[in-house]
């Protein structure tokens, strides 16, 4: 039986507010990610935009709304359902174009760790678009239903449970699940970071529709870029050329770690200059953010009650319930790592087929 505080229930001034519990949240985590990977794989391989649309709205989304309506949880107090300055998505806008090259960074220096362990990189090219309407359809299915749905889960319900172990902590744990979701270790350090950021917004500004309209800019601005560049490759570069391929970054990588030392130094010191524009101008953006939104005292202090109470240690223990989704994340990985070295047997086929990767 779970007991009042692992519920949730709070006291918000005057008024008791149910807040979902970290046992909760864990287990919603690993049941969502136990679908994805035996059902969503599956369906996306099939046909990828229904795919795609079927794995967000049926196995993302659908769990952690019904999750929220089983427990009766309010779900404009939870999911941060409300409205906000309209300057925020405006500042939100240029601060998610800014932190595209900082999550390219981290990326590529992803891409270049893996490049070194294991002699390659492998890439999987998502459809690009090749008119208006198709694009459209890009936009629309890949950065809208991610956009709604995973902010849903991730942002709106599981940071909301780990609030527990204060605000920081809640913004970090929610961001590195949800770079484990997207199943690709090749990735995994950028997609942390935008999660994290995202993850700021939604608490600084206290409405996830800033953190749906975050992810939204990030993934439409992926798409268009993707299909400017493969267009421009395939006028100038060839037909059908596309600088997102595998065989192309491992180039560039394989031509990155040979240079001589002071040409490295002359390249790493022309980008980080850049880098470190870039980085500013960032952080500006985020003053500007925490500047227009200050802190809800009342809801920090409910926070910090629940972070610095004798229950943390308990609650610590309460993220075994992890345990079941991030095993088969890491299972898949495993089975990553056994085709960037080329190894094959009939175990490692079957239990791929098993789980639909």
């Amino acid at each position: 039986m779970i007991d009042k505080m692992e519920a949730g229930v709070e006291t918000d001034g005057n008024t008791e507010v149910k807040r979902p519990g970290i046992v909760q949240v864990c287990i919603l985590f690993s049941i969502t990610i136990i679908l994805f990977i035996f059902i969503g794989y599956r369906v996306q391989q099939s046909e990828f935009y229904t795919g795609v649309l079927i794995s967000e709205f049926s196995l993302i989304l659908l769990p952690a709304f019904i999750f929220l309506l089983l427990f009766k949880y309010d779900l404009k107090s939870v999911l941060r359902l409300k409205g906000t300055k309209p300057l925020n998505f405006l500042v939100t806008f240029v601060l998610m174009l800014f932190a595209i090259p900082i999550a390219g960074a981290f990326n590529f220096l992803n891409l270049f760790i893996v490049n070194s362990i294991f002699g390659k990189v492998i890439v999987e090219q998502l459809p690009v678009a090749t008119d208006a309407w198709s694009l459209m359809a890009d936009i629309l299915v890949i950065a809208g239903s991610a956009g709604i749905c995973e902010e849903f889960l991730f942002r709106g319900v599981i940071q909301r449970g780990f609030e527990r172990f204060g605000t920081t902590r809640a913004i970090l744990l929610a961001a590195f699940l949800f770079s484990l979701t997207h199943m690709d270790f090749q990735k995994i350090f950028g997609t942390f970071v935008l999660g994290a950021l995202i993850g700021f917004i939604v608490y600084r500004t206290d409405s996830l529709f800033c953190g749906m309209f975050a992810h939204f800019t990030n993934n439409a601005i992926a798409v268009l870029l993707s299909s400017i560049v493969t267009k421009f490759m395939s006028a100038y570069g060839g037909p059908g050329a596309k600088i997102a391929e595998g065989a192309d970054l491992n180039g560039i990588l394989s031509t990155f770690s040979s240079l001589p030392p002071q040409q490295l130094s002359i390249v790493l010191f022309v980008y980080g200059f850049f880098f470190l524009f870039i980085i500013s101008i960032f952080i500006l953006l985020l003053v500007v953010l925490i500047k227009l939104n200050p802190v809800n005292k009342s809801n920090e202090a409910i926070v910090g009650i629940s972070a610095n109470s004798g229950a943390f240690r308990a609650n610590v223990k309460s993220l075994a319930w992890l345990l079941p989704g991030v095993l088969l994340i890491a299972s898949l990985y495993y089975f990553e790592v056994l085709k960037f070295k080329g190894i094959s047997n009939g175990l490692a086929e079957a239990a791929r087929r098993l789980l639909g990767s």
